[in-house]
C-alpha cells in the first residue's frame, strides 16, 4: 500500500506478516479473525499509514484452519473452533468444541514462542488481538498461557468457562475490550457479565462500551486501543 509504514508478506498458508520497512521492531502483534474470514479481511486495517499500532510493532495475521462448522451448515470454513449454538446474543458454552479451540490456542502460543526468542525472550512485548472468534481465542491464550504478555485486545468477544484462567493473569493481564452496543453475536450485557465474571477485578482491564457499533471492527475502537497500548509501552 502507497504510504505504508510496512512490508507485506503473505505466506502459503494464508498468514500476513506486516515488517516495519526498517526491518526494526520493539513489539510484535498477533491479530485473529473471525469465522469464514481470512487475514486478507483485516489487513488493511493495519496496514495503512498512520494506522491502529505504533510503528514500533510487527503485525502477524494467522489463518485459521478450514473445517466443518455448524453456523456454515456443517461445511467447512476457516474456523478456530466449532460452536453448534447460541441463544440470541448468549454463547451456549457447552456447545463450543473446546478440543478445537485448545488446538488453535496452541498454535498461536507456539508463533508467541518463536516470536519471544527473537525479542530476547521477553514475552511482555508480545500483544494478542482478535475480532470474534478471535477475539474469544485471544482470551483464552492470554488467560491461560505459562507467560505474562504485554496485553490482549479483544474486539466482539468474551471468555470462556472452560479457560484454564492462571491467577496471575487474571490479576494483572492488560485488557483491552471492545463491545458494541448493537452487536446481535454478543449481546452487550452477556458480554459484560460474562467478563466481570471470569476476570473480576483486574485494574489493567478496560471494557468500552460503543453504542452505535454492531459486530464489526470500528475506527473508533482501534483508535483506542492504539492508546491503551500506547500508554502500556511508554509507561
Amino acid at each position: 500500500m502507497s504510504g505504508s509504514p510496512f512490508d507485506r508478506i503473505v505466506k502459503p498458508n494464508k498468514e500476513i506478516v506486516l515488517m516495519p520497512k526498517s526491518k526494526k521492531y520493539k513489539y510484535v502483534y498477533i491479530f485473529m479473525h473471525g469465522l469464514f474470514a481470512t487475514p486478507m479481511n483485516f489487513v488493511d486495517k493495519f496496514d495503512r499509514p498512520n494506522g491502529p499500532l505504533p510503528d514500533s510493532f510487527k503485525i502477524i495475521l494467522p489463518c485459521a484452519p478450514v473445517q466443518n462448522a455448524d453456523f456454515n451448515r456443517g461445511k467447512p470454513t476457516t474456523s478456530w473452533f466449532n460452536i453448534s449454538a447460541k441463544y440470541g446474543g448468549v454463547i451456549l458454552e457447552d456447545t463450543i468444541d473446546y478440543r478445537q479451540l485448545d488446538e488453535s490456542a496452541n498454535r498461536i502460543k507456539n508463533i508467541i514462542h518463536e516470536e519471544a526468542k527473537l525479542l530476547n525472550g521477553d514475552y511482555s512485548k508480545i500483544f494478542v488481538s482478535g475480532f470474534s472468534q478471535g477475539a474469544c481465542l485471544s482470551f483464552h491464550i492470554g488467560l491461560s498461557f505459562e507467560h505474562l504478555l504485554g496485553g490482549i485486545a479483544c474486539f466482539c468477544g468474551v471468555p470462556f468457562s472452560h479457560t484454564k484462567i492462571i491467577a496471575n493473569n487474571k490479576n494483572n493481564l492488560n485488557i483491552f475490550t471492545a463491545l458494541g452496543g448493537k452487536d446481535g453475536f454478543f449481546e452487550l450485557d452477556f458480554a459484560k457479565s460474562q467478563i466481570k465474571r471470569l476476570i473480576g477485578n483486574n485494574p489493567n482491564l478496560l471494557v468500552n462500551v460503543y453504542p452505535n457499533n454492531d459486530h464489526q471492527v470500528f475506527n473508533d475502537e482501534l483508535r483506542d486501543m492504539k492508546q491503551f497500548i500506547s500508554n502500556i509501552i511508554n509507561h
